[in-house]
């Protein structure tokens, strides 16, 4: 009898978990978004990176992402990707297929957005075509102002793929700097890895 007991027991919990996990995903995933805690990505880079859209700068490595992964669309503010910290590996230089290196590992936060307009070749996922034009669901677009390009491209190879998975921030190396303007967020980088929710989505996915 207490076997029974302890097994329907663990079949609630189970199934409690299950149905939480399932809302998480579903708030998460408001819009459209496509959100994925690891998998392959291209990568560029950038500078201006201190008005970010997640409405919080900061002094470590920073990323943006594209408009599909990042979770909200330009001006509704921060998507649910503000504050998570990946750990990003480039394997190619689709320009230099030759080329093999050295290539570099580093954690990245993500705090702004590369947006689907203006940047298609490498930002242009959408839900009809998901992957840009190299091929790659993810794109992060590395800061310069804060060191990570420097630290992850090698001299002559600015555009690269490669892997990403999703890391506690402990991992991340850098502080967070002050809000921007009302509704910033960067509440990713407490939340669990995805599909846990952090920031939430905003709008609809391109």
């Amino acid at each position: 009898m207490s076997k029974l007991l302890f097994f329907l027991q663990f079949v609630a919990v189970a199934t409690i978990a299950s149905c939480l996990s399932v809302a998480d995903v579903e708030k998460r995933a408001t819009g459209g978004y496509v959100q994925n805690p690891s998998g392959t990505a291209s990568f560029t880079h950038y500078s201006g990176c201190g008005q970010p859209a997640c409405g919080v700068a900061a002094s470590g490595f920073t990323a943006a992402v594209n408009q599909l992964t990042f979770g909200s669309s330009p001006g509704l503010g921060a998507g649910d990707a503000c504050g998570r910290c990946f750990a990003i590996t480039a394997n190619k230089d689709p320009f230099s297929p030759s080329f093999t290196g050295p290539f570099h590992t580093i954690v990245v936060k993500v705090t702004d957005l590369c947006p689907v307009q203006g940047n298609q070749e490498w930002c242009g996922q959408s839900r009809s075509n998901p992957n840009n034009q190299h091929g790659e669901p993810v794109h992060f677009d590395i800061c310069e102002d804060t060191g990570g390009a420097n630290a992850f491209f090698p001299s002559g190879h600015g555009a690269l793929t490669g892997t990403y998975t999703e890391v506690s921030c402990s991992q991340w190396s850098g502080s967070d700097g002050g809000a921007l303007f009302n509704g910033a967020c960067i509440a990713g980088e407490k939340a669990g890895n995805w599909p846990a929710v952090g920031c939430g989505n905003k709008g609809t996915a391109p």
